[in-house]
């Protein structure tokens, strides 16, 4: 457990440090922002709630969270290779799946901890303004478990090309925000669909706010996390391939 800790840490100092953090944290208060501003106005719950569940909840989904997700899930493995690191990991009496998966807990770590602290002050805003809280739970699982599969599939992405970021970018606002939004029988694959799905079976008032973006999806906590498992695990075992495929002499 010692080694997995260490490349679990390790990941996350690498991923942490420098200016690229900031940024991403700004960006996830982006969401409670503009929530702030929306409910100025607002005199009642159902009013707030309304507030909460349009652009603040599809900012928080459609942009923080896989772009978050993009960046710590494709630098996880990517920056390694790409600087010639990665052979110094390799190298240690360590089973490649174990090497994989501790840099797919870091990534996610790194990403739900921006998602999270966004997904957390838009809750909090709300909260503090129409005293509903009932949101904050089931929309910081709904960002985890979306989080947990995005990172998992740009981990992969990262590591094959040095241009993830743009393919992941094309990936995200092509395919997630148009494609699955203009062919409803396509939102069953989308990624971010999978931690709405979560939010939305465990806060059915929410539902109602959400069901036009979910689309053929059904809400429900316990499929979205079989479906990030599936993902995750899914990742892994391609990571461990293309790992145990590495020269490192």
């Amino acid at each position: 457990m010692k080694p997995f800790a260490a490349l679990v840490v390790g990941t996350l100092r690498q991923q942490l440090g420098g200016r690229r953090l900031l940024l991403l944290l700004l960006l996830g208060l982006v969401p409670a922002a503009v929530l702030g501003v929306l409910l100025a106005d607002q005199q009642t719950a159902i009013a707030a709630r309304q507030s909460f569940h349009e652009a603040p909840l599809v900012i928080l989904f459609f942009v923080v969270l896989p772009v978050a997700s993009l960046v710590f899930g494709s630098g996880a493995l990517g920056d390694e290779r790409r600087d010639a690191t990665i052979s110094f990991i390799l190298l240690r009496p360590l089973p490649r799946a174990v090497v994989a998966a501790a840099k797919l807990l870091g990534a996610w770590l790194a990403a739900f901890g921006v998602v999270g602290a966004g997904a957390a002050a838009m809750a909090v805003v709300l909260g503090v303004r129409s005293g509903d809280w009932a949101p904050l739970g089931p929309l910081l699982l709904g960002a985890a478990l979306s989080c947990l599969a995005y990172v998992s599939v740009f981990l992969v992405l990262g590591y094959l090309t040095a241009r993830a970021v743009l393919v992941g970018l094309l990936y995200v606002f092509v395919w997630e925000s148009g494609m699955t939004g203009a062919i409803p029988s396509l939102a069953s694959v989308s990624l971010m669909r999978i931690g709405l799905s979560a939010y939305a079976g465990l806060v059915p008032i929410g539902r109602v706010y959400v069901e036009d973006i979910l689309g053929v999806v059904q809400p429900g906590a316990g499929g979205a996390a079989l479906k990030a498992a599936v993902v995750a695990i899914a990742a892994v075992g391609v990571m461990t391939l293309l790992l145990r495929h590495r020269d490192i002499a």
